[in-house]
């Protein structure tokens, strides 16, 4: 019997099978057997055995594994004859193995935007990579190659960007527009790999706006199928020192997407979200899983300076700057930080080159440059944030570059 209320396609418990079915109503000396098999035909998971039920039962074994589809088979024996009747099959996975593998990302998946591209050629243990095309400072990206020689092989680091690996992919984060990356690995002869750069969103700050995209896959696990899921989204503040959770928007109808955006979404500023999904068959959905947490970017962190000066010297040809800052609010998705001195507060006339400062490393940062009578300003390069320091008759303009993770 094939119901569309009931009769699913993916189940999440191991070792078991349900199956209801109908007819022979009319039949006398009936005998029923029933089994689960590959295929529609031979029980050759559960052998048929004999039941007294006659229109609902459920089998156990633990040879009903996970990722496979099996078929519920019935046959039936009277005065007239043998019929064997089956389902329509179902994919068994457990939850937990399901759960494993699972990650929500906030934003569009990487792969559903442009993708650049580049042949790497790879001759020894080290190769620099000057990239051909220009990225986004601070936009956080993902590489990949077609060869599978990249996952066992190699791996990439670069001074001028963050690069961190990510399942079978690195994902980085320039500090310049053309970083450039080195490539190590034990190669016994010279290989051409494909290189792909995508662009991806950012996933800890998102900008302000109306709509929320959220994404979602399973890694390493390209056979599952037949699952339909179910997005909500959590908001959470702090009562009494802990996270109390709510529901900010309510759990949409499953799609078989990978992916969903929420519109007309009201945010609030320095608030925690996060982003939850279900797993779901046609009839029943598991627990939901969390994505990290993230905030909305309504503006930019404000600054504040814990020590800033300028020190002469003798000879009066140079100037040493010392500065050191705390960002107010939440910063705990910020990347790093860029800074510089300018003749100008908007950066046009730089005295030195940007310098990157992580969160977690140190903030002050001494220099020391040539000194003619001029206005100087200290920046901290982005989202056209300004602090203005008026210090013995020299302007220093600070402008804060917070990059998202």
């Amino acid at each position: 019997m094939v119901n569309t209320t009931t009769d699913i396609a993916v189940h999440f418990t191991e070792h078991s099978m349900c199956a209801g079915w109908m007819g022979f109503k009319h039949h006398e000396r009936l005998f029923l057997e029933v089994g689960i098999g590959l295929d529609r035909t031979t029980a050759d998971v559960v052998p048929f055995q004999s039941t007294s039920e006659m229109t609902r039962i459920c089998l156990n074994s633990s040879l009903i594994g996970n990722g496979k589809v099996y078929f519920f088979i019935v046959k039936a024996s009277c005065s007239g004859g043998t019929t064997i009747s089956a389902s329509n099959g179902v994919r068994i996975y457990d939850d937990n193995y399901l759960k494993n593998k699972f990650e929500i990302k906030i934003g569009k998946e990487c792969f559903s935007a442009n993708v650049l591209e580049v042949n790497v050629s790879i001759a020894n243990d080290s190769t620099f990579i000057k990239l051909p095309f220009t990225l986004i400072i601070g936009q956080r990206y993902v590489l990949f190659a077609e060869s599978s020689e990249w996952q066992r092989t190699l791996s990439i680091n670069s001074s001028d960007a963050l690069v961190q690996p990510e399942h079978n992919n690195y994902v980085l984060i320039p500090y310049t527009e053309k970083p450039i990356l080195q490539v190590q690995g034990s190669i016994s002869k010279q290989i051409i790999l494909r290189l792909k750069i995508s662009k991806c969103p950012a996933e800890n700050i998102l900008l302000n706006n109306n709509q929320l995209n959220i994404s979602w896959a399973f890694h390493k696990s390209a056979t599952i199928k037949d699952i339909v899921f179910s997005a909500a989204l959590l908001k959470y503040v702090t009562v009494n020192g802990s996270d109390v959770e709510s529901i900010f928007a309510p759990p949409q109808p499953p799609v078989g997407s990978s992916g969903i955006t929420f519109f007309d979404m009201n945010v609030e500023a320095q608030t925690m979200y996060k982003a939850s999904v279900q797993l779901c068959n046609n009839v029943r959905c598991l627990s939901p899983i969390h994505s990290r947490a993230f905030t909305i970017e309504l503006e930019a962190p404000d600054i504040s300076f814990i020590k800033l000066e300028l020190i002469v010297a003798d000879a009066g040809e140079c100037v040493e700057i010392q500065a050191s800052w705390q960002i107010i609010g939440q910063s705990d998705n910020v990347a790093f930080y860029q800074w510089s001195v300018s003749r100008d507060a908007i950066g046009g006339q730089l005295l030195s080159v940007w310098e990157n400062v992580r969160p977690n490393g140190t903030a002050v940062k001494v220099i020391v440059i040539s000194f003619i009578k001029m206005t100087l300003s200290f920046l901290v390069k982005g989202d056209a944030y300004f602090k203005e320091v008026d210090m013995k008759q020299t302007i220093f303009e600070w402008m804060l570059f917070a990059i998202n993770m």
